[in-house]
Formats: structure tokens, sequence, C-alpha cells
């Protein structure tokens, strides 16, 4: 991230108004960091009387309702693509758009669900100029050009054009809806991811038969689809029930399942 050019952006609307500003970034790290920087400017004379308020998905609800409540200070509301859709932050008359965000994308090479940063999409770019403005004027300020902006996506991706298939492959032929290769989706999700995830159901032994069109669940695919967690994870309990050794895998299962143990609070 530009912090230089970050900075230079607050201090100008600074300037030009008192309103609150939305800034959007790629994640908690560059959040985190962004806020200790803009702290430690708590000297300058623009700063003076504001209040930076984070504000990602992983906060409890206390923290996360902390932007809702009216505030005599004005503020920087420092977030994720949450602020895109999921909540309309009051009071915003300004918006700075980093223009990157960290975008969940299956890799069925290393079969592992990543979350590298990519630049957004058109669309969401102009979802992000839409938090400002709502009550009064607002101006957007984006930290790219124009032409790296046209040179962007329109839309980004479905959710199931780059994720593991295995769970939506699972729960579907548990609920017998037909094979997910027949199903009349509206984007439907690339050939290969689809052989990769009945690959991985097969391993597991959630189904059984010889090509796609012929696989049937079984009865441990019967358990894995009770189960609100990745099917792999899921084996692993079943397993381990088996092998009396429930307690040191449920363990196991609980790190391996969440993004970070040091969930809340911050502290």
């Amino acid at each position: 991230l530009p912090y230089t050019t970050l900075f230079r952006s607050v201090e100008e609307l600074t300037r030009i108004s008192r309103g609150d500003i939305l800034v959007f970034l790629s994640g908690e790290r560059d959040i985190r960091e962004t806020a200790d920087a803009l702290n430690k400017e708590s000297h300058n004379r623009l700063l003076d009387n504001t209040e930076v308020l984070p504000l990602l998905a992983r906060l409890s609800n206390a923290e996360q309702n902390r932007i809702f409540h009216p505030s005599s200070k004005r503020r920087i509301v420092l977030a994720t693509n949450v602020a895109e859709t999921s909540l309309t932050v009051p009071g915003i008359k300004y918006v700075i758009d980093s223009g990157v965000a960290r975008i969940s994308r299956y890799s069925w090479r290393s079969k592992i669900q990543r979350l590298p940063i990519e630049k957004i999409s058109q669309a969401s770019a102009d979802q992000r100029k839409g938090r400002c403005g709502r009550v009064s004027e607002g101006i957007c300020i984006r930290l790219y050009d124009e032409e790296d902006f046209e040179q962007r996506a329109e839309f980004t991706e479905p959710e199931i054009q780059r994720t593991n298939l295995a769970s939506v492959i699972l729960q579907m032929e548990n609920l017998r809806l037909g094979h997910i290769d027949d199903f009349p989706f509206v984007e439907p999700p690339e050939d290969r991811l689809i052989n990769d995830g009945y690959k991985l159901l097969h391993e597991l032994g959630a189904i059984q038969g010889s090509f796609i069109g012929n696989y049937k669940i079984t009865k441990i695919g019967k358990h894995l689809a009770h189960l609100p967690i990745d099917p792999r994870l899921a084996r692993m309990l079943l397993q381990a029930k088996n092998e009396q050794a429930l307690t040191e895998v449920v363990i196991i299962v609980s790190a391996l399942a969440t993004q970070d143990p040091r969930d809340r609070p911050m502290d």
C-alpha cells in the first residue's frame, strides 16, 4: 500500500471539509499498520480531533458497532471489502480506495484454498465509490490511475468458479440434486474444478463409482455431509472416533479449521 499517497489523500480531504473518511484496504495487517501510522500522526494539526476506527469481519460485534455510534470527532474508518455491500457505514463523505482486496481462490494444483491479494473489479470499485455521498455530495479518491481501472475485469468472478467444490458436490449428492455437471448453474464452474472435487471425495471414501456420472454417496459420505466443516477435516473426525482418538484430533481439527487461533479480543 502506498502509505505516502494515502496520508496525502487524508490530509487533502481534511483541508476540504471535516466529513468522515472510509478507507478500503486489503486485509487486517494493512488496517493495523495504517491505524498505527495514523495514530502516530496525532501531532499533525490536520488529524487533530480525529478518531481512527478499524472495521473487519473478525472483530467482535461490540467493536464493529462502534462505527454506528455518533461521535463528536471526525472519523477515519479503515475497512476491508466487508464495507462494500455487507453493511453501510453512516455519515461517510469521502472514500479512499486502494484498489485491492483479499479474494478467496482455490488452487487446484496445490489443493488448498488461498486468500491472495488481487486487484478488484470495476463493479467492486463502483460499489466502494457508492459508499460516500449518501447524505450529501461526496468524493472518492482511487489510489490507481484511470488506465488501470479500465483494464480491470468488469465483474468479480462468482465464488463457485474459484472455490473448492468438494463440499458443494457432497451436499448435492446427499440431497439427491443430481450431479453437479448436469446442474443448470447461471455461471457453471470449470470442468477441472468439478473433477478435482469428485476426486477428493472419492479419496475420502465419501462417494464410490468408476466415473462422474456413476458416482454414488456412501455411508461415510452421508456422515461427512452432516458436519459443517471441510470434508477432509470431517473425515479426520470420523476416523478419529473409530480409533478412539477423538479428543486429540478435535484439537488438531479446530486449529486447522480456524484462520487464526488468536481471535479476540485483539489484545
